[in-house]
């Protein structure tokens, strides 16, 4: 399948920093044109560090990031797809009603925010189980039939169009997706998603 989005820094940042902690899952904002977001470096800290506040921008008629130029210096998050409401970032803890988020990709610097009605926490499972899809980034990694190399690789000829059907430690089962456009099926089947923190898949939001 052809990558067929173009993200500021979603699949861009899977790819660069891989080696950025996965954390226990990622937290998605719900933004709108008043939406202001603060930064905190501790949850007993009463002023954020950062703040970020959305704006309608009628230029390229879309909600955008006042000053985003200068907040994407410190802003490399998961997923940045302003277009298509998509602003995510890896979660490395959770403690009551606040989150303890990457902020940037790239160095691993993480802030806290706090829980609110903007924001939705999914492990990773979850998570992949909403994408449009997922593929592997490399086709030497093999297909097998239970989540363990010894269980025999399965043979497979059409695109990674991949949809998760469920997780097991460094594995997510997986089955061919409505986007797989060949007569090749596959019903089911096992892929490593993880090496550490090392991503060995893509994955896709939408179409």
């Amino acid at each position: 399948m052809k990558l067929k989005l173009t993200l500021l820094f979603s699949i861009l940042s899977i790819s660069l920093f891989a080696q950025t902690n996965l954390g226990i899952g990622l937290v998605t904002i719900k933004f709108d044109d008043k939406t202001v977001l603060p930064f905190y470096t501790s949850i007993n800290d009463k002023e954020p560090v950062k703040t970020i506040r959305f704006f309608n921008d009628k230029s390229i008629n879309s909600w955008n990031i006042k000053d985003l130029k200068n907040q994407q210096k410190w802003l490399k998050p998961e997923i940045l797809w302003l277009d298509y409401n998509y602003f995510v970032f890896r979660c490395e803890e959770k403690e009551n009603n606040w989150f303890k988020i990457i902020v940037d990709n790239e160095s691993g610097k993480s802030l806290w925010i706090k829980k609110s009605k903007s924001t939705l926490f999914r492990n990773w499972e979850k998570f992949l189980q909403d994408m449009f899809s997922v593929q592997r980034k490399s086709k030497m990694d093999k297909i097998y039939k239970l989540p363990n190399k010894n269980s025999g690789a399965i043979r497979y000829s059409g695109e990674d169009c991949f949809q998760v059907r469920s997780m097991k430690g460094d594995w997510i089962e997986v089955f061919t997706s409505e986007c797989d456009d060949v007569k090749s099926q596959l019903k089911s089947g096992w892929i490593k998603w993880k090496d550490g923190n090392n991503l060995l898949i893509e994955y896709f939001p939408t179409s």
